[in-house]
């Protein structure tokens, strides 16, 4: 058929990126321990996308990793100078899975003595031979868009009936089940592959100590060795919300076996597959239109009475936490005050509109984006843990009830206290700005 028919390319391409068995894991502060064993090798996928019109291209890396955090400069700056793709038009997404490798320079947890650098150069140059194989795989393509459900992910902030939360599994609070998906189909009108995103913390098996990609590791080959084709993940607004299977014998998150975890992989693998066969699904089609805005975002600065008591905290990450707070209180400046927030924007004409967004988002960051932008473009699909993730971005209505999103996880990296209010609302004005913009010169 024509290039009208097929208006853009895709090319795909994967790599093992799985450490050596005895190196350490992240995503878990109190896990120390050297790894013991592989449950799923980690993966990085590359999905190139190019408007054949414009022959400007889209380079998404979606790996098994917590994401890609204070590494992104560097991997986005090799990846320009392999394949000639602009830094701003290149996404790097993790899966955010806490069974992978420590990554995150800027975080404790992962610095002692976890953070191998010659993995990491290996991972790096890795995801750029995938990057290229991928830019040589394209061929012709049209898409299609769609959203299904997927009923395993709970809110983790229940309220506790005084105005604050408890860490438990609660419909009693917003949350997210769609399952956003886009086809990919050649010439022959075969699927040639399938980005799909869930809201929910890949967290289910706990603090093991083996590596393994939790539920999007089995979804991922779960839909591959169904469809013949490839697949790809992009986590979506998931910073309080985790997978949950109901159970009178338990009222809270447990440490899932991974047989459970690979049933819930396949619930999330089903409803793609359900979407597939019998989907309202809607072309996608329009001008690729890529931009970005950096965020100056900041934190909140306590009291010196607020910091003191935690100076004797038997938890060490908290005691540092108040030292340094405070040393900022004496200094009169916390360069920990501030953090640089990136929103990217990619649009298909006014037919599809991803926002990736660099924190841990609240699922309503979701919730509020589809609402607002649904408007105007047919399918707004917002995720997370993309780029240079900066941590937990809880949402206005949270910051009230404190809680782990809030103010725990900002001891954890060293931040003087929650977010300023009004930080909602300045990051939707930035999304309004790349958005309205965007749609206005369609």
């Amino acid at each position: 058929m024509s290039e009208s028919g097929y208006p853009y390319l895709v090319g795909v391409a994967d790599v093992d990126v799985t450490p050596a068995v005895g190196s350490k894991l992240a995503g878990f502060a109190a896990r120390t321990e050297d790894s013991t064993g592989v449950y799923l090798p980690l993966r990085c996928i590359v999905t190139a996308i190019t408007e054949r019109a414009t022959e400007r291209t889209l380079l998404i890396v979606s790996i098994e990793w917590l994401g890609f955090y204070d590494n992104t400069p560097e991997v986005r700056a090799i990846l320009t100078a392999a394949t000639g793709v602009p830094g701003g038009d290149i996404l790097l997404c993790g899966t955010h899975t806490h069974c992978g490798p420590p990554i995150r320079k800027f975080v404790d947890a992962d610095c002692r003595g976890g953070i191998d650098e010659s993995y990491l150069q290996a991972a790096f140059a890795k995801v750029v031979t995938a990057a290229q194989s991928a830019l040589a795989d394209r061929v012709p393509v049209r898409l299609s868009s769609s959203t299904g459900w997927c009923g395993i992910g709970y809110s983790r902030r229940r309220p506790d009936g005084k105005g604050g939360v408890m860490w438990a599994p609660t419909f009693d609070a917003p949350h997210d089940h769609t399952v956003p998906m886009l086809a990919f189909h050649d010439e022959t009108e075969k699927l040639k592959h399938v980005l799909f995103g869930y809201a929910a913390h890949p967290t289910a098996a706990g603090a093991i100590l083996e590596f393994g990609g939790d539920y999007v590791g089995f979804a991922l080959r779960e839909l591959e060795q169904q469809l013949g084709c490839t697949a790809a993940f992009l986590q979506g607004c998931a910073g309080d919300q985790k997978p949950f299977i109901p159970n009178l014998a338990h009222d809270n998150y447990p440490k899932y076996p991974l047989p459970e975890i690979e049933s819930m992989g396949r619930q999330v693998a089903a409803a793609v597959m359900r979407e597939l066969r019998q989907g309202q699904w809607q072309a996608v089609h329009g001008n690729l239109r890529i931009d970005h805005r950096v965020l100056t975002l900041r934190y909140t600065e306590l009291t010196k009475e607020d910091y003191t008591p935690w100076l004797t905290s038997e938890n060490e990450f908290f005691a540092r936490w108040a030292r340094e707070s405070l040393a900022g209180l004496a200094a009169g400046h916390n360069p920990r005050a501030t953090v640089e927030f990136e929103v990217q924007t990619v649009c298909f004409g006014s037919s599809l509109a991803w926002i990736a967004l660099s924190g841990e988002m609240s699922v309503e960051y979701a919730l509020r984006a589809v609402k607002e932008f649904g408007r105007d473009y047919s399918h707004v699909w917002p995720f997370a843990y993309s780029n240079d993730i900066v941590g937990y971005i809880c949402s206005e209505r949270q910051l009230p009830e404190r809680g782990y999103e809030v103010f725990d996880s900002m001891q954890y990296i060293m931040k003087p206290g929650p977010l300023v209010s009004g930080t909602e609302d300045q990051i939707f004005a930035a999304m309004h700005e790349l958005l309205d913009v965007a749609l206005a010169k369609n």
